[in-house]
C-alpha cells in the first residue's frame, strides 16, 4: 500500500488512473476502500486518489489527537506530496466538511469542490455523544460478532438508506470489515474532529471554486443540503433518491455519473 509523508503523518492511500488529481475523502469511521466504485467509474479520465484519514486504515494518528483544522492544513500537503498542484476535491461527511474548509482557506489548490451529506456545523451534542459512547465500546470490544453487531447496527442506522444492507450485503459486510479494522488505539480520539467543527454556516457565501452537493434522500438531515447548495454561489444540488448519508455507497453509479457530469463542466 503506497503511502506519502504529510505534515509528519504517513498517509495511506490507493489510486487509479491518470489526469487531473481527483481526490476523495471518505467519512468519519470509513476508509478508502468506500471509494472503489469511484476509483472504478472515473479513472477513465482523472487520476484518483482516496486517502485514509489519520487513526483510520493505514494512515498514522497523533496520540495527543487531531481537529479539523489539521486535517484542513493537511489537503494542501497531501496534493503537493503527490506531485501536484490542485486537485477537485471531494468528500462524504467528514471529507466534505473539511474539503469546504479547505476550499475557504486554500482556494488556489482546489479545482472543484463536491460536498457529499456535509453539513457546515459540528453534530448535535446527543449525536456527538453517541459516537464517543460507539468509538469507546468499540475500543473496548474483543473481536468476535458481538463487536461486528454493534458496528453493524450503528452503521445501518446513522450512514446508509434502509434498504441498501440487504441490496447490496456484500458492499455493507465490507464496510463492516474497514471500520473493524481502525487501530483501536485511535478509536476514542476519531470524535475529536467533528467536536472540533466551528460552524461556517455565514462563510459559506466566500466558497469561490466551482461547487457541487450531493444528497441523500433518506440522510439523517435530509433539508440541510439545499440550505448548503443555496448558500454557495453558483452550486449545483443534487438530491439521490434511495440513498443516506454515505450517497457515495448507496447510490455509486449514480454519484459517479454526477461526479463525471460535474467535472467536465468544470473542465
Amino acid at each position: 500500500m503506497p503511502h506519502v509523508n504529510v505534515r509528519g503523518t504517513e498517509y495511506a492511500y490507493i489510486e487509479a488512473g491518470s489526469g487531473p488529481l481527483l481526490l476523495l475523502a471518505h467519512g468519519l469511521l470509513g476508509g478508502k476502500e468506500l471509494y472503489a466504485p469511484q476509483l472504478a467509474a472515473l479513472s477513465d479520465s482523472y487520476r484518483c486518489v482516496a486517502f485514509d484519514w489519520p487513526g483510520h486504515g493505514g494512515t498514522g494518528f497523533s496520540p495527543d489527537g487531531w481537529t479539523a483544522d489539521d486535517l484542513v492544513a493537511d489537503v494542501p500537503a497531501l496534493i503537493a506530496a503527490l506531485g501536484e498542484e490542485r486537485a477537485h476535491l471531494a468528500g462524504v461527511s467528514q471529507g466534505g466538511a473539511v474539503a469546504v474548509r479547505t476550499a475557504l482557506a486554500r482556494p488556489e489548490v482546489v479545482a472543484s469542490l463536491t460536498i457529499m451529506c456535509a453539513g457546515p456545523s459540528g453534530p448535535a451534542p446527543e449525536g456527538l455523544a453517541g459516537l464517543r459512547a460507539l468509538t469507546a465500546a468499540l475500543a473496548a470490544d474483543p473481536d468476535g460478532p458481538e463487536r461486528r453487531a454493534r458496528a453493524a447496527a450503528f452503521t445501518r442506522s446513522a450512514f446508509h438508506d434502509p434498504g441498501m444492507p440487504e441490496r447490496d450485503p456484500e458492499a455493507f459486510e465490507a464496510e463492516l470489515d474497514v471500520l473493524l479494522a481502525h487501530p483501536r488505539a485511535a478509536l476514542e480520539l476519531l470524535p475529536g474532529v467533528p467536536a472540533s467543527y466551528g460552524d461556517i454556516t455565514p462563510r459559506l457565501g466566500e466558497v469561490k471554486v466551482p461547487t457541487l452537493v450531493i444528497w441523500g434522500e433518506s440522510d439523517p438531515r435530509p433539508a440541510l443540503g439545499a440550505v448548503v447548495a443555496d448558500a454557495i454561489p453558483g452550486a449545483r444540488l443534487v438530491t439521490v433518491p434511495a440513498a443516506g448519508h454515505h450517497v457515495n455507497m448507496d447510490a455509486p453509479a449514480e454519484v459517479s455519473a454526477t461526479l463525471r457530469a460535474f467535472l467536465a463542466d468544470v473542465a
